[in-house]
């Protein structure tokens, strides 16, 4: 039995006591599902090319940071859930399925974060990721035990937080290879910037990035924004 076989087997057992979720509505579904039938047309897609943050050779991402895709990633992160970790990892492998890595690298979550929450939410991502497409995960990058959130950094002072809070593996054999980095939320970029400027260095080859949400402002974006019924915004 293979690793994802054998997961969803665990997940069937598991939602025998803790119902199996949607990431996006909170509403209970089979253990064999990864979302509702309803919830995919309410998400906001990304539809279009993103431009990439500097030493990121393209930027792959499932929806914009907002609505129902916006309410799992919280629930992922201050609530410690695991159901969005699952419906993340598939739709990004899918939007990276044509991509011929020789890793998936995750960007390491703090020491805090980690203990408040219980996990990596990258590195849980980048595993399913791995599940699905075989591509195994290679973690070529730490985080300094200081590492400070970025969430309430202007833009300059990410930049300058992200320099100081990740180092490279030194165990970790990146030379030649091409690599994807697995990220949850992809604000200003500077993150994912930093990262492979570092993986880069190291004598990676190239380095995609993939995300699940990406932030927009939508308020200022009239034709997206009309996608959605006004009650979809509230959420």
């Amino acid at each position: 039995m293979d690793r994802l076989k054998l997961y969803n087997f665990e997940r069937r057992i598991i939602s025998l006591l803790y119902p199996n979720k949607c990431p996006f509505c909170g509403k209970i579904i089979n253990s064999d599902k990864y979302m509702c039938k309803s919830c995919p047309k309410f998400l906001p897609y990304v539809n279009k090319p993103i431009t990439p943050p500097e030493n990121v050779s393209r930027l792959y991402a499932c929806c914009y940071y907002a609505y129902r895709a916006r309410t799992a990633v919280l629930s992922m992160k201050y609530k410690g859930l695991i159901y969005p970790v699952d419906a993340f990892a598939l739709m990004m492998y899918k939007k990276i399925s044509k991509e011929h890595a020789h890793a998936l690298v995750p960007v390491p979550s703090g020491f805090m974060s980690v203990q408040k929450r219980g996990f990596s939410t990258a590195e849980k991502i980048a595993q399913r990721i791995s599940w699905h497409s075989g591509v195994p995960v290679l973690k070529a990058l730490k985080a300094r035990d200081d590492k400070q959130e970025q969430k309430m950094l202007n833009m300059k002072m990410r930049f300058e937080n992200a320099r100081q809070s990740f180092y490279i593996n030194d165990k970790a054999d990146i030379c030649g290879k091409k690599l994807i980095l697995i990220d949850d939320v992809c604000t200003t970029g500077s993150t994912l910037s930093v990262c492979a400027e570092l993986l880069l260095d190291a004598g990676a080859e190239e380095v995609i990035a993939a995300v699940f949400a990406k932030t927009v402002d939508l308020s200022r974006n009239k034709r997206e924004s009309k996608r959605f019924p006004r009650k979809e915004r509230l959420i």
